[in-house]
Formats: structure tokens, C-alpha cells, sequence
């Protein structure tokens, strides 16, 4: 799906960043920065004018590839990474900020406390976690519940039709799962989101936190 609509959209996902990581900018140390699930790289562009070295990592071909060109064009440095998440191999304390914004809603619960592992293992002492994902308040969750499908794992499926796993996330999870972290964000709201089909509503929770020293 994703290789179409970046192929036929210029920028499907637009160039803003997200607001989230926008207005805590300035807190986060400058350093190398990992974006997961880059995209088209709208949260690549922003860190890497606001000093940060990037690596931009997705398993979308057409989305690097506009990476990769804009990192040409505006002669910034940006190390796109074309690799499912599950199989990249984290440094040791390596980034300064970890991003992850609407990628871990599609791993099994299992695949998302070790890649949460991973992360915290990669970040620096003082280094952030970024992560926007969707909530057990999300339409399509109650949908789900209301069909009667089946967890294949806790507040986890498996949607057939479209051959993709679906995670939905509670706050007392993302607390838990970073419970040795400081947070300094933490909000779930509801959002309109407008970049494809009929402008609907999505519920998310947004989660910053810092790696405690």
C-alpha cells in the first residue's frame, strides 16, 4: 500500500513535523537521532535542520527514496536505513533521541516490549523516547472489539482482510514498559486525521520521556 501512495502522492504524510516533538525541541541534547518507520521523512527533515544527525530507517523503498533526495538538495546528512524494525541491529547507547510515531501499533505486543528493550539499550544516558501510538480508545479498536475478533496477544490482532497485525495502547502500558524513565509528556487525544479517504478521527497517545542519569 505505502509503496503506491508515496509513489503517486508527493508527500502523503505532508513536511510539518510532529507538534509534539516540535515543542520539545530544545529540551532534547543534540546528537544522532533514530527515526522509525521514517516514512517520508517530514520528522527526518525537522531533526536534521535542528542539528541532529539522522538515520532515517523503513522498509518502504519509495519513501527513502524522497529521503535521499532531499537530503541532497538541502545538502543535510540523513542515513536512510531500508529495513523492517524487528530485524535492525541497535547500537549500545548510541542516539540521543529515539522516534517512533504510529509504528509500534503494527507489532504484536511481544515484538513491542523487545523492541522497547532495544531502544532504551540504544539511547544515551539523558537521551528521549518520542512515540506517538493509537489508543484502546480508537475507533477502529472498538470496531474490532464489537466484531468479535480474536487477540492473538493482549489488546493485539490479527485483521485478515488486511493482512496486518494491529496493537492498541493504554497509558498505564507506556508507563510500565518505561517505567525507569522520567516522563515528561504524556497525553491521549482525539485527533482528526485528513491525509486519506473522508476526514475522520483518530484516538492516540503521545509519549516523551527522558533516559534517567
Amino acid at each position: 500500500m505505502w509503496e503506491k501512495e508515496y509513489k503517486r502522492n508527493k508527500f502523503y504524510w505532508g513536511l510539518k513535523p510532529h507538534p509534539v516533538l516540535s515543542k520539545f525541541i530544545s529540551l532534547i541534547p543534540k546528537g544522532v537521532a533514530l527515526d522509525i518507520g521514517a516514512g517520508e521523512g517530514r520528522n527526518s527533515f525537522f531533526l536534521v535542520k535542528n542539528g541532529f544527525s539522522v538515520e532515517a530507517v523503513d522498509k518502504v523503498t519509495e519513501g527513502l527514496k524522497k529521503i535521499s533526495k532531499f537530503s541532497k538538495e538541502n545538502k543535510r546528512s540523513i542515513r536512510v536505513i531500508e529495513k523492517d524494525i524487528t530485524r535492525f541491529r541497535f547500537s549500545k547507547e548510541k542516539y540521543s533521541l529515539v522516534v517512533a510515531i504510529s509504528v509500534l501499533d503494527f507489532l504484536k505486543k511481544s515484538q513491542i516490549l523487545k523492541l522497547a528493550e532495544k531502544i532504551k539499550l540504544s539511547l544515551k544516558t539523558g537521551g528521549f523516547v518520542f512515540l506517538s501510538v493509537f489508543s484502546v480508545k480508537d475507533d477502529t479498536f472498538i470496531k474490532i472489539k464489537e466484531k468479535g475478533i480474536r487477540e492473538i496477544e493482549e489488546n493485539t490482532f490479527f485483521l485478515k482482510k488486511m493482512g496486518v497485525i494491529r496493537h492498541f495502547f493504554t497509558t498505564e502500558e507506556l508507563k510500565e514498559i518505561f517505567e525507569d524513565f522520567k516522563i515528561i509528556y504524556l497525553k491521549q487525544k482525539k485527533i482528526e486525521d485528513k491525509s486519506h479517504g473522508d476526514p475522520h478521527f483518530h484516538n492516540v497517545i503521545n509519549f516523551l520521556a527522558r533516559k534517567k542519569r
